[in-house]
């Protein structure tokens, strides 16, 4: 009796111990139930170069809403939520702001309703506007919840079959036969359970009638299966196990709950546990992809088989030890009064706490917004000739927001706009917002010109967390229908003091703005290439950028190491524009070839010759390439035209077209300078452009028209 008395004090601490453990995933689960989806499946369809960052600005999101895949194929994006394979689709319009959002209507509507509020909180950051369409097939509209339904009726028709027959016959059969029969039952009840739930016109499932009742019979019966073989090797103690195992794991569907509406692990472990399988299995024979069968199937299948192998082997351990007590785990007499007294209670209970688990989805928060926005300064005038362009320069008011700055890389839109990037800005002290940027952009048209502003009203392509800024190089354009695609190359750059010249270069990045015909310039990606290095010796990619015949060529500048040369070398790699921010696209050419290694990269202009400026200009006109720059670097006081046939060169210094010193006795420097191959053209000229600055940073401040830069014409080499 003694030892009675223990096998029933342990069974007592083991089904607390299961309790205890069901609490405390309660607990958690109600604690971040209801904010909203978790790494729900996304895909996003737009440009490549678009596309890849917007699915990485989604998966980084906090607290993980989504799992992230992009395709520049719409086509591709409906198929994937049509099959199951996203809960959602974005189709990106870059000519509009109004974007479509596909859901599979035969999904959880409050799965479908979180996600288009997520993604609808995201695109109004962007100033974008969405549409949501459902995709669904006839009569399976919301398909998902009749299947919840219908498989967790499975389940309990499985699980309660098992605790009828153990009340009955106890938790072991006497034989081999014995056992046989309760399988046996088991696969008979499991058959017609499933087939009436099916034909029934409250339960029934779209699809094929056979094929969600074999799968609806066969969850049932492993369900069955698994617990029968659980309770012949652990009794009570393996009946409650299973009890709160199963309704722990069958939360989704207690809750009536999409699996992406619940806190992890639900969304990643769900399809790989019972349960899951059989809703995969199910979804794909009625609203998905059947092609989601197959593993599903063969999960089940593996359950089953398993069960029957440990009941298989607890027969084999109970004839061994005790052949003629096959209930010795819990005497006979006692085990209707455990399983009535414990087991049932137990998963009563836990099917009470979780249906008192909060189903509502919140609100997303507002997403801050990074829409930029533009307004016409009122003093800008129409610009006829270079002289009127100076003239506005030198006299502009110009906004708060732009009192001088360096730089001033263009590009001309499809709408006849110029777009012009600068780096470090100045703003005046009334400015509601920092005083200082390290970028801005303006836009110039026949009778608006305007400053660019992010809502933060700091830096158009915005500061790294830890401070580190971006300095623009170059800047071109790829004409798409109905938008432009404006890429710019800049420099990554750290403060290192509190003058003027306290800097270090530490890297190229490219960022990437989409502006629709007639609209506002949004930024999309900013992407770092390479690690941080302060090393004057690697080259500088993106010190230019160019266009031509469908790809995007980037010149590095890089100082010879040991050189004396004041200049730089120019090298050159090329990749197409939707593939810009990908780093194993790029190709460089050696002298001969283009490959993948930068470092093999080949001089196209020699650093021993004089050498270019550490930013320049590489354009073309017809056939004939031109880089632009000064001579022995931005030291020098020639500015220079190199002339090749193609972007590879070899490229044949022209000589000097004009004279731009810098002065020691007034501290004024002159550097970078940059061509302007859209600015009022002329048969046989170019304009080009020089940033001016000081050694004296107080002159800056006293007249911010110091710090910007001139424009003059110049002739272009034949």
């Amino acid at each position: 009796m003694t030892g009675e008395l223990r096998a029933h004090r342990w069974t007592l601490v083991a089904c607390a111990l299961v309790a205890v453990v069901h609490v405390v995933v309660l607990a958690t689960l109600a604690a971040r139930a209801g904010d909203g989806p978790h790494r729900a499946p996304l895909t996003i369809a737009a440009p490549a170069v678009v596309a890849q960052q917007l699915a990485e600005e989604a998966a980084a999101m906090p607290g993980q809403p989504f799992e992230a895949d992009w395709t520049d194929d719409a086509a591709a994006a409906r198929e994937a939520v049509r099959s199951g394979r996203s809960v959602a689709a974005v189709l990106v319009d870059l000519r509009e702001t109004h974007d479509v959002v596909l859901v599979n209507g035969g999904a959880d509507p409050e799965l479908n309703a979180a996600v288009a509020d997520r993604l609808a909180s995201i695109e109004k950051a962007r100033d974008r506007t969405v549409e949501v369409r459902e995709l669904t097939r006839p009569g399976t509209a919301e398909a998902e919840v009749s299947i919840r339904d219908y498989v967790l009726l499975c389940g309990l028709l499985g699980f309660g079959f098992v605790i009828a027959i153990s009340l009955v016959r106890g938790p072991v059969a006497e034989s081999a036969t014995g056992g046989a029969v309760r399988l046996g039952a088991l696969a008979l009840v499991s058959g017609l359970g499933a087939t009436l739930l099916q034909l029934l016109p409250g339960t029934g499932l779209p699809g094929s009638d056979l094929e969600v009742i074999g799968i609806g019979a066969g969850y049932a019966f492993a369900i069955g299966a698994v617990t029968l073989a659980v309770e012949s090797l652990a009794g009570l103690v393996g009946l409650a196990i299973v009890a709160a195992t199963y309704f722990v794991l069958a939360t989704p569907l207690l809750t009536g709950t999409s699996q992406y509406l619940l806190p992890p692990p639900w969304p990643t472990v769900t399809p790989w546990l019972l349960t899951g399988a059989t809703q995969q299995a199910l979804a794909g024979v009625t609203y998905l992809d059947p092609g989601r069968v197959t593993r599903p199937l063969l999960e089940l299948g593996a359950v089953v088989v398993l069960a029957l192998v440990v009941l298989g082997l607890a027969r084999l351990i109970h004839s061994r030890t005790d052949p003629a007590a096959p209930h010795s785990s819990a005497p006979a007499r006692h085990w209707r009064l455990w399983v009535i007294g414990v087991v049932l209670p137990l998963a009563a209970s836990m099917a009470l706490a979780i249906a008192l688990v909060p189903g509502d989805v919140s609100q997303p928060q507002p997403t801050p917004s990074i829409a930029s926005a533009t307004t016409c300064l009122e003093d800008a005038t129409p610009t006829r000739n270079i002289a009127d362009i100076n003239h506005q320069i030198e006299t502009l008011q110009g906004s708060p927001a732009f009192q001088g700055a360096d730089v001033g890389a263009d590009v001309q839109l499809q709408d006849g706009r110029f777009l012009l990037v600068f780096g470090d800005t100045l703003r005046s002290k009334a400015f509601e917002g920092p005083s200082f940027a390290r970028n801005s952009m303006m836009l110039w048209d026949t009778d608006c010109v305007s400053v660019v502003l992010p809502p933060s009203k700091g830096a158009i392509i915005p500061d790294r967390p830890d401070g580190i800024g971006y300095w623009p190089m170059s800047a071109v354009v790829a004409h798409r229908p109905g938008y432009d695609l404006v890429l710019v190359s800049t420099q990554r750059v750290a403060t290192t003091g509190g003058g003027s010249f306290d800097f270090a270069n530490l890297g190229p990045s490219l960022a990437v703005f989409v502006v629709p015909v007639g609209g506002t310039p949004q930024l999309i990606a900013t992407k770092d290439f390479g690690p941080d290095s302060d090393d004057t010796d690697r080259p500088e990619w993106g010190a230019a950028l160019a266009v031509a015949d469908g790809w995007l060529y980037a010149y590095g500048t890089a100082r010879p190491p040991g050189s004396d040369a004041l200049g730089f070398s120019l090298r050159v790699g090329r990749v197409r524009p939707d593939d810009a921010l990908d780093p194993s696209a790029w190709r460089y050419w050696d002298g001969s070839t283009w490959q993948t290694d930068a470092d093999r990269a080949a001089d196209v202009i020699d650093a021993g010759s004089g050498g270019v400026s550490e930013t320049l200009s590489v354009f073309h006109r017809g056939d004939r390439w031109y880089a632009l720059s000064k001579l022995d670097g931005d030291l020098g006081d020639q500015l220079v035209f190199w002339t090749a046939p193609g972007p590879t060169g070899p490229f044949t210094l022209a000589g000097s077209v004009a004279t731009i010193p810098s002065d020691p006795a007034t501290g004024e420097v002159t550097y970078m300078p940059l061509a302007h191959p859209g600015f009022l053209p002329r048969q046989g000229t170019m304009v080009v452009s020089y940033s001016r600055n000081n050694t004296d940073f107080s002159k800056i401040e006293a007249d911010p028209t110091l710090y910007r830069p001139t424009l003059l014409r110049v002739p272009l080499p034949q």
